[in-house]
């Protein structure tokens, strides 16, 4: 029987610590019979409570909103005002 490799996740994590670090986070696949998606895992002590999963089709669309909200807020002159809500600063949405 021959066997191939498979890459089924990847950490990210400050650089200097440890993969294992409190604030890495595994980006993985997983499956359950109904396709891939994608599984963002930041609670190394309880992973099933630290977990996102994204469908594939799903990743541009939080891409997208995930980059409008950063560029909104580094636009934003108060982006390093910790004193004042995102609320506060964020303009309602329409």
């Amino acid at each position: 029987m021959k066997y191939v490799q498979t890459i089924k996740s990847i950490m990210v994590h400050p650089e200097g610590e440890p993969w294992f670090h409190e604030f890495a986070t595994e980006v993985s696949i997983d499956d359950e019979g109904g396709g891939y998606y994608v599984v963002l895992t930041q609670a190394p002590d309880a992973p099933g409570l630290g977990q996102v999963r994204l469908d594939p089709d799903e990743l541009d669309s939080v891409y997208s909103v995930a980059k409008q909200l950063l560029t909104q807020h580094n636009n934003d002159n108060h982006a390093t005002d910790t004193s004042k809500s995102c609320q506060a600063k964020c303009p309602k949405a329409v």
